[in-house]
């Protein structure tokens, strides 16, 4: 048996390689699933015709879009040196720079849901530190210093309650806005993509 030779990729894979990682964005995917989807995108290569290797894993899909973002960024950082050069850029570095700018876009989306999530976990603590103060200080006094009706205490809690949910609510809304945002601008992202290829 003849040893099999190693295929090397064309530049037309390379091409189609981030184009279908661009479509697919495995990288987004959490919770032992990037793998999965990282395979998936293999698979989508392998059933096109224009493809011309006869067998890739997911871990080879990952590891060489990484080789292309890694010499895409050395190329913006050279460029960036050389100050008033107009770049243009080749058919195969199109895509590679879209994804760069998907993967940004999408450590910033990470960086300001963490944000959010610290935001709402630091307002529950702070509320509840409130409610077990108060309730403390209730306990503590005797009964016949104890001025205030029973309904008194329980508005106070209600209050809390309800700047507890305020601040929960305007952080949805601002989650939401800052999807619809975010929404906006990868469509944009694709419509610019699409005027690109034409």
């Amino acid at each position: 048996a003849e040893p099999r030779k190693r295929k090397n990729f064309t530049e037309n894979d390379d091409i189609l390689l981030l184009k279908q990682v661009i479509a697919d964005e495995p990288f987004r995917h959490g919770g032992g699933k990037v793998m999965d989807k990282w395979d998936k995108v293999a698979e989508v290569l392998l059933s096109s015709p224009a493809f011309s290797r006869e067998t890739l894993a997911g871990k080879t899909v990952q590891n060489r879009t990484t080789l292309l973002l890694d010499a895409a960024k050395k190329k913006n950082a050279a460029e960036a040196r050389l100050s008033g050069v107009e770049v243009t850029l080749s058919e195969k570095e199109a895509p590679a720079e879209a994804l760069l700018e998907t993967m940004a876009e999408y450590r910033h989306d990470r960086v300001l849901k963490k944000a959010a999530e610290a935001q709402k976990a630091e307002i529950a603590e702070a509320a509840g530190e409130t409610v077990r103060k108060l309730a403390v200080e209730r306990l503590k006094r005797p009964a016949a210093e104890d001025g205030e009706s029973p309904t008194k205490g329980t508005k106070l809690v209600k209050i809390v309650g309800i700047l507890a949910e305020y601040k929960e609510k305007e952080l949805a809304a601002k989650k939401k806005q800052w999807e619809a945002e975010r929404a906006d601008r990868i469509a944009l992202e694709r419509k610019r993509l699409v005027v690109e290829r034409q």
